[in-house]
């Protein structure tokens, strides 16, 4: 280890040097204390100094205060030797950051063993900064040392416009697969292979996960890649010094052909693939952590568009990673800022034309941009666990709103209302507890709520969603399958799960006039119902052509446009006052007209 000597006297400068040579230590020498601040502050400078009090130019203190103010510097041990030797001086040496205290005239030995002692505390202070940033499992740096270097790239890349980088995010597809079917051990041994693949991918030569992390100093002096891992099956690669977007593509290219040869886990073979996004710094970055978010979200664009794929993060990609950013944060303020509102479509009878109930739905009224559909926020909410509150909330809400119309407008039936439970919802394992307690609070009867749920929802642990069912029927609750007849269809679902309502889905219905096939599945759904006793409702109803087709079908109920659009808490009363009848019916009239609405 390089020990630096600043001593003044000459004498005492050779005897020190002739005894830490004969040690084993590398010396370099300072005359005064200028000399030895520089040395000190420089790249290569030694970790261990010996420093005298009293020298030209800056004294053996105030070297020392120096050194102890550079917290990003690496640690120097440093020892005072010395002729002052009253414990005030000790003090101040030690209160000014110095590590050790020795008095002239030394032993050699004693100076050797506590120089000893120092190179211990320093190889300590080595593992500890490595170990904070580095992954335990690969030896790969962590975030926290990719987000470091990658920070010096962008303050780089803002004082010299042409030094250009990139930054690539990868992601094991399916890698749940494995952890689930072979284990965790074997998870561990797939992402250990997985980095030194990945380490390959980046540059020749470096085939191993511990060597790319002690190469990693080396590289980013001389450019190259650093590769480190995230969390879980997340790795980053950071390439400097690149001269266009296509060194980047060659990188992830090679990635994608490394990763899908064969993986040899405890004697099996295990196949992957990976998704990559790419973002380059001709994009122009101010932050490390922007950079890192876009070549996240082009991972994720990526993954939607078929896995085992590579997509660059462009300027119309990193414009809605923005809009998503700021979308994501207007919508964790919307609910307590009083934001959303509810909605009310009318269901009507198409027998005789009365309005039995309303299906609720959410808007979203934001600051500068209006009145916002649930296409616009629902899914954000679902990713970011926002839908829970709000989803309570709109369920409170319709609940309390229906008390108000069922007094305020009595009939020999009252009204229901329908509200969508999403998939994040349905999982929760107080969903039961909570939607009683609603009922009670607002003083809704259980069986004029309709909890409508999607049939991608009850796919999967069929028991779970068995026992939930069950609990809400014995609730009292009514139980809507909405969107019925997309995608996962299946009549065992109708037997095992007890349902009350049927909606079918509104593409069928607006194809069904023109289009045999639709037709035919309406037809298909409506004789299911009847066979099984399940009421069903069709959605997204805009003509009068459809009612009579729906009419002559013997379909008993419709909602859509044509009768309403949805309206709020105000329309409806308005809506239910004009009507003026007990049984508040729509205008006499074939086909069903659709209701007078003034208020929207």
């Amino acid at each position: 280890m390089k020990v630096l000597i600043a001593e003044d006297d000459a004498s005492v400068r050779h005897l020190l040097k002739k005894t830490l040579l004969r040690a084993g230590y590398d010396v370099v020498e300072a005359a005064d204390g200028r000399a030895a601040l520089k040395c000190l502050l420089s790249a290569d400078g030694p970790r261990l100094a010996l420093l005298d009090w009293l020298m030209p130019e800056l004294d053996g203190l105030s070297v020392c205060r120096e050194i102890r103010s550079c917290a990003k510097h690496p640690y120097v041990y440093m020892i005072f030797l010395t002729s002052k030797s009253s414990k005030e001086d000790v003090a101040a040496g030690l209160a000014a950051g110095a590590d050790d205290y020795l008095t002239k005239p030394y032993n050699p030995q004693e100076l050797k063993a506590r120089l000893r002692a120092g190179e211990r505390i320093l190889k300590l202070e080595d593992t500890l900064i490595h170990d904070a940033l580095h992954d335990p499992l690969t030896h790969l740096p962590n975030r926290s040392f990719f987000l470091d270097r990658l920070s010096l790239c962008v303050s780089r890349g803002k004082r010299h416009a042409d030094y250009k980088f990139a930054v690539l995010f990868v992601d094991i597809d399916r890698f749940r697969v494995v952890n689930d079917s072979l284990g965790n051990a074997a998870g561990d041994q797939l992402l250990t292979q997985v980095a030194e693949r990945l380490g390959g991918s980046i540059r020749q030569g470096i085939s191993t996960s511990r060597a790319i992390a002690a190469c990693a100093t080396e590289r980013q002096q001389r450019g190259g890649g650093i590769l480190a891992r995230l969390g879980g099956d997340k790795f980053t690669v950071l390439l400097e010094d690149i001269q266009n977007a296509a060194d980047g593509i060659r990188v992830a290219e090679r990635i994608q052909r490394n990763i899908q040869s064969p993986f040899l886990i405890d004697g099996q073979e295990v196949f992957i693939t990976a998704s990559t996004g790419i973002a380059l710094s001709s994009t122009g970055y101010s932050a490390a952590e922007n950079m890192l978010g876009d070549a996240f979200a082009a991972m994720n664009r990526a993954k939607a568009l078929g896995k085992a794929r590579y997509e660059i993060c462009d300027p119309v990609m990193h414009a809605a990673a923005v809009d998503r950013l700021r979308l994501e944060t207007d919508l964790r303020g919307a609910l307590e800022r009083d934001e959303f509102r509810v909605c009310y479509q009318p269901i009507v009878s198409l027998g005789d034309g009365r309005i039995t109930g309303f299906e609720a739905l959410v808007r979203w009224q934001r600051p500068e941009f209006g009145l916002v559909m649930p296409s616009g926020f629902i899914p954000v909410t679902e990713d970011t666990g926002l839908i829970l509150e709000m989803g309570n909330w709109v369920l409170g809400e319709a609940c309390r709103q229906l008390c108000v119309w069922n007094r305020q407008f009595p009939s020999d039936r009252s009204f229901t209302v329908a509200v969508n439970v999403s998939a994040r919802q349905f999982v929760q394992p107080d969903l039961v507890d909570r939607i009683a307690q609603i009922l009670y609070e607002s003083g809704t009867e259980p069986f004029n709520l309709r909890l409508e749920i999607t049939e991608s929802m009850t796919i999967g642990d069929e028991e779970r969603v068995a026992r939930i069912l069950a609990e809400l029927k014995v609730l009292g609750v009514r139980l809507c399958m909405d969107d019925f007849g997309t995608g996962y269809s299946s009549l065992s679902y109708l037997r095992r799960f007890s349902l009350d309502v049927l909606k079918i889905d509104r593409s069928f219905v607006s194809d069904m006039v023109s289009n045999t096939e639709s037709c035919e599945i309406v037809k298909t759904i409506l004789r299911l119902g009847r066979n099984l006793g399940i009421e069903v409702v069709a959605e997204g109803v805009e003509t009068a052509e459809q009612v009579s087709l729906l009419q002559s079908l013997g379909c008993e109920y419709a909602q859509g446009y044509y009768f309403s659009e949805p309206i709020d808490e105000s329309g409806v009363a308005q809506t239910l006052s004009l009507l003026g009848a007990s049984d508040y019916t729509l205008p006499n009239g074939l086909p069903i007209q659709s209701v007078s609405l003034s208020v929207k």
